[in-house]
């Protein structure tokens, strides 16, 4: 099983990042890589789409891969006027993610609902 998935639903404008299980730096610079591209991709078809980051089989990861995260969410959303909805897996990510992530257009949930109706909301 692959340790993300990035997928655009031109119909929501939206993309979905999925990521899972315990990551390498090897894993976080080639997700790094792939996303870039796929934001590229996307920013072709439309520049204001949101992303949905589905995070809850990601797991409190090591320091070293956990401190690179905010600098990849940074870039990513400078490419997008959207916003980003993070749904956790536990209470434990959720402090992780607020710790570590502070964009002002970057929300952190603990369920698909309350980040799905939070990105239906007017921009």
């Amino acid at each position: 099983m692959k340790k993300f998935e990035l997928e655009y639903d031109a119909g929501r404008n939206r993309m979905l990042v999925v990521m899972r299980d315990f990551w390498t730096l090897e894993t976080i610079r080639d997700f790094a890589t792939a996303a870039g591209a796929k934001a590229q991709e996307v920013r072709q078809i439309r520049d204001d789409y949101d992303v949905l980051l589905d995070t809850r089989d990601f797991p409190v990861q090591a320091n070293d891969v956990a401190d690179l995260l905010p600098s990849i969410a940074e870039g990513g959303l400078r490419l997008t006027s959207g916003r980003a909805a993070s749904v956790v897996g536990s209470l434990l990510n959720k402090l992780q993610a607020e710790r570590t992530q502070s964009h002002p257009r970057l929300r952190i949930f603990m369920t698909m609902d309350e980040a799905e109706a939070w990105l239906a909301e007017p921009h």
